[in-house]
């Protein structure tokens, strides 16, 4: 299935990661070879570079910094290795999340108001995308960069490669060096573009409903000038109230579409949520170890220090789009508060919408959220505390390596 031409360079960008990865939607046959090759080449790649980062660990245990420079490749590995089984495992529900999407967001049927919101929209997730990719890439070109620094000068003998291989065979050595550094720089990228393609995506869909929720309430306040109203003629007060009933329930069930639209993106999503606020509690500290605590070569820091900042970022991501569906869905409560509710008929049918708006207002009260597997709700207040917790465990890291020295 093609997207309707949206001019949204972070949904375009985020498509063509998630084709990169395999699991996206195929128009037919020959579409769903392609996304299947390429599933397969990232599992291929990811089990290569997972087996080298295993045997580097094992090799290289008692060296401290070492261990923790490869605690960190592993850790990026086991968390895009979980988030590419989750998704695959639910592929079919996100699969119909991506249609309903396409479907009911992606289009042009707004008004002007409507098209600003959008607009909105779209410059938060681009500038959000576009930083955590050039994060993401900065990082990759550090792995790439690294040991190119190092071998100027060098000798064939003492060439080194982004990761140890601690085979029998002389790595050193052309071809093997050419080859297998070609090799682990094509799985190093492709994880890079794993890990981004996701957790984009996720964030694109948050902001997405948040911004429905926020055109939701755009017309219910317009509700107000649906019609004109002559407070002495009951034929147009009754007019007036089967013109709002109508208005109303489109809004209502625009409603419950996005209530249900947020049970689905939890459904899918709740466990990768889990595992990337632990993982990046870890990762931040693991970082800040390597780039303030240890003896990293400058060519390196360079890549941690874009690290760091991307992880930041991706923390901010994630907090600020999970918080926009919890402030945004309590929002409609106020907007159907402000609507013309005031000048309806005190008939019958006044009574019935009356007692709508009132059951309305009891269920925006109960805000949409996605939550870390049931645990607790992500919002911008998580943020804080993923950060002190990374603190934590950074001062505890930091004592522990005082008390060697």
């Amino acid at each position: 299935m093609r997207l309707i031409q949206s001019r949204d360079i972070s949904i375009d960008w985020t498509c063509l990661l998630m084709k990169f990865v395999g699991i996206w939607l195929a128009a037919d046959q020959a579409e769903q070879r392609r996304r299947n090759a390429a599933l397969i080449y990232t599992i291929n790649a990811m089990c290569i570079i997972t087996c080298v980062a295993f045997r580097d660990i094992y090799f290289s245990w008692g060296n401290v910094g070492d261990c923790v420079f490869i605690m960190c490749n592993i850790s990026y590995l086991m968390i895009v290795l979980f988030k590419i089984a989750v998704l695959y495992t639910n592929r079919m529900e996100f699969f119909e999340l991506v249609r309903y999407t396409q479907k009911n967001f992606w289009h042009s049927n707004y008004d002007f108001e409507e098209s600003m919101i959008l607009d909105n929209c779209r410059r938060i997730s681009g500038i959000f995308v576009i930083t955590l990719s050039f994060c993401t890439q900065g990082t990759c070109a550090g792995y790439m960069v690294t040991p190119l620094v190092e071998n100027i000068g060098k000798n064939e003998t003492d060439r080194i490669l982004p990761f140890n291989m601690w085979v029998s065979f002389p790595v050193e050595k052309s071809p093997y060096f050419e080859a297998l550094f070609t090799m682990q720089i094509l799985c190093v990228y492709h994880v890079g573009i794993c890990y981004i393609s996701f957790d984009n995506f996720f964030c694109l869909l948050n902001l997405q409903v948040a911004s429905q929720f926020r055109i939701l309430q755009h017309r219910l306040n317009n509700l107000n000038s649906i019609v004109e109203v002559e407070a002495d003629s009951n034929e147009s007060l009754t007019r007036y109230a089967r013109t709002y009933q109508a208005m109303l329930a489109n809004c209502v069930r625009q409603h419950q579409a996005l209530i249900e639209y947020c049970k689905h993106i939890e459904n899918i999503f709740t466990r990768i949520i889990l595992g990337q606020m632990l993982f990046l509690s870890l990762i931040m500290c693991l970082v800040g170890y390597q780039l303030f605590l240890a003896d990293t070569p400058p060519s390196r820091s360079v890549g941690l220090f874009l690290n760091l900042f991307g992880t930041l970022v991706q923390l901010l991501m994630f907090t600020y789009s999970c918080d926009g569906i919890i402030r945004q869905s309590l929002n409609v409560s106020k907007a159907i508060l402000s609507g013309p509710w005031p000048k309806l008929p005190m008939n019958r049918l006044g009574r019935i919408l009356r007692k709508n708006i009132l059951f309305m207002i009891l269920r925006a009260n109960q805000h949409c959220c996605v939550t870390a597997s049931g645990f607790f709700p992500v919002s911008l207040e998580t943020f804080t505390r993923v950060l002190s917790t990374a603190m934590s465990y950074f001062t505890l890291l930091r004592q522990q390596t005082l008390d060697k020295v």
